[in-house]
């Protein structure tokens, strides 16, 4: 009877150490939670003008003249990547009044002038860093002999003068 009970106390106590083996591995481990990260970005589609013009100067004009009156300049321009160029535009100007017009340095004389943008449209941007490419776009302007035939005239450090705003557009 003794070698019953204790194979019985053998079989109690592996029993007992195999249930709390497996509650052990079959137990929840209490570690960290995880969750995904969703990331997200957009990127504009924009062109600039990355150089700026230098002055559009007609220089000095003789009234008596029959031709126009012309004067360019350029100024570069780039897009993001995947975008084209539209037009350029530009906000009429600070003296504007249903046209374009240059202030004289005394108040009141204005002298009406054209500006048209060439090479503008169409540029397919390669994006803003070092190595991308830019568009160089033209500025041609012109001031007929009718708009400076009978206009003030300047003297010393006078001038006519105008600031515009340039807008490019994807």
């Amino acid at each position: 009877m003794k070698t019953k009970s204790i194979t019985l106390e053998y079989i109690a106590v592996a029993s007992m150490v195999m249930t709390s083996i497996g509650m052990t591995l079959c137990s929840p481990v209490f570690a960290g939670g995880t969750s995904p990260l969703t990331v997200n970005a957009k990127i504009s589609g924009v062109c600039k003008v990355t150089a700026a013009p230098a002055t559009l100067d007609f220089g000095t004009i003789d009234p008596s003249g029959g031709a126009n009156a012309t004067a360019s300049t350029t100024f570069t321009m780039k897009c993001s990547s995947g975008t084209t160029s539209t037009a350029a535009s530009d906000d009429g100007g600070l003296n504007f009044s249903g046209t374009k017009r240059l202030q004289h340095t005394v108040a009141g004389n204005f002298l009406g002038y054209a500006i048209a943008y060439s090479n503008d449209s169409g540029f397919s941007g390669a994006g803003f860093g070092g190595g991308a490419a830019s568009q160089t776009v033209s500025i041609n302007g012109t001031i007929t002999q009718a708009q400076y035939a009978s206009a003030l005239a300047t003297t010393g450090v006078q001038a006519y003068s105008d600031t515009v705003t340039i807008t490019v557009n994807p």
